[in-house]
């Protein structure tokens, strides 16, 4: 059987360790908040060049209010520049294509096994 001095001392231990556990916690999530309120401070700043007053704004152009000439004006050449980006895209994938099969065969040295 323990004695009473000996169920004190074990229980003022567990509290020690609780308040040094709960200590440690505490700091660790403080020095996260700090770590959060620098990286708020950091956002803030970088947005705070987005805040532009709303004459600078462009309008939005509605299509409903447009001419339907001028949005398939539009439509075309979109799709035009799409068509033309594709063209392009494929003259250089045919461009290093050529580049990387036209090997001259008399100029390459072929092991001697080979002939």
């Amino acid at each position: 059987m323990i004695a009473w001095w000996g169920w004190l001392l074990i229980w003022v231990g567990l509290v020690l360790i609780l308040i040094v556990m709960l200590g440690v916690i505490a700091w660790v999530l403080f020095r996260k908040a700090m770590v959060l309120m620098k990286d708020l401070s950091d956002v803030v700043d970088k947005t705070s060049m987005l805040d532009v007053e709303s004459e600078k704004l462009s309008k939005p152009q509605i299509a409903i209010l447009t001419d339907m000439a001028e949005i398939r004006d539009r439509h075309e050449a979109q799709k035009r520049h799409r068509a033309d980006l594709k063209l392009a895209r494929h003259e250089r994938r045919i461009t290093r294509a050529k580049s990387i099969t036209t090997r001259d065969a008399s100029a390459m040295q072929w092991p001697k096994e080979w002939s």
